[in-house]
This record gives C-alpha cells, structure tokens and sequence, in this order.
C-alpha cells in the first residue's frame, strides 16, 4: 500500500518535468534562430564589403581621378551607404590619388532584430538587459597589387615561362584582400 500512496503523489511529477523540458528546448531554438539570423545578416554584409574593397582598390592607379572612380567603384559594388576610405603605404587616410594604396570598406547595419531577446523583455520587468535589436558592422580592405613581371628562379635553375593567373595578363594590375 505504502507504493501505491507513493505513486499518487508522483503522478504531476512527470508533466512537470516534460513542460520544464521543452521550455528548455524553446529557449535553446530561440536563440539557435537568433544566432543564425545574425550569422547570415553578418556574412552578406562581409560579402558586400569584401567586394566594395576589391573594386575600390582595383581603381587605386594613382590619376587624378582615381579615388573618385575607386568611390564609385565601391559604392557600386558594396552597399550605398558605405563608408569608403583611402590609405597611403604606411596606412594613415589619405586624399591625395597618388599615395592611395588601400581601399578601406566600412558598414553598420542597425536595428537587427533579436526574437528571443524581444520575448524576453515582454516577460520582464527589467526591460533595460534584454534590448531587442542588435547592430552588425563589416570591414574589408584590399590593395591594388601587380603581377610579377620577372622569372621566380634563376634562369638556370628553371627557364623563364610567363605563369600568371588564369585570364590575367603579365604585368596587369589586380587586386587583393588585405587579412
């Protein structure tokens, strides 16, 4: 008799560990959700960002126009609203055409909402910890490089062949991310 009294009061034992249970497994999809969004949101914005720098940069032939198409460039191959800056050799800004070397992409995105945060703060009196929006900002910067003209080893060693990137010309300027 004593197991059978036992049992009567373990019966809500199971419900409760089973809701306990799949709050747990809400929580964790919320935020598996909200990482994801942001992962995404982050590797588009490095995508465009990437390209702005390498477009920019493929400008960078030291004319006097050539920040101005190297903006262009960028704001075409990036996103309209980002921040586009030039960087002589020793890596200080410049606006002189002649000592740009780099091209620096630059962008934040604002506002990016987070699910669980907002499911959060409607839980909450404290609404000031669980702020629902996040902002994400991206960096690229590439440089304008040329192609080796001359042979890698002695001439001895191995005979000169012209070897350049596929669909390249020797001595033809491209441009490269700068890590």
């Amino acid at each position: 008799m004593h197991t059978l009294s036992n049992r009567h009061h373990q019966q809500g034992a199971v419900i409760v560990t089973v809701a306990l249970g799949m709050l747990f497994l809400l929580g964790l999809i919320g935020i598996a959700m909200d990482r994801g969004g942001i992962f995404a949101v982050k590797s588009d914005l490095q995508a465009e960002m990437n390209n702005c720098a390498l477009a920019a940069a493929k400008e960078l032939n030291g004319q006097s126009t050539a920040l101005t198409r190297a903006a262009s460039a960028g704001q075409t191959a990036g996103n309209t609203s980002t921040k586009i800056t030039f960087k002589d050799a020793s890596y200080m800004a410049t606006t002189v055409p002649a000592n740009a070397k780099y091209a620096q992409c630059q962008h934040m995105q604002s506002e990016i909402e987070i699910w669980l945060r907002h499911s959060m703060k409607s839980f909450s009196v404290n609404t000031v910890n669980y702020q629902n929006n996040q902002n994400i900002m991206a960096l690229a910067v590439a440089a304008r490089i040329d192609f080796q003209t001359t042979c890698p080893a002695p001439a001895a060693l191995k005979p000169c062949t012209n070897s350049s990137p596929a669909g390249s010309v020797i001595g033809a300027p491209t441009s490269t991310l700068v890590h």
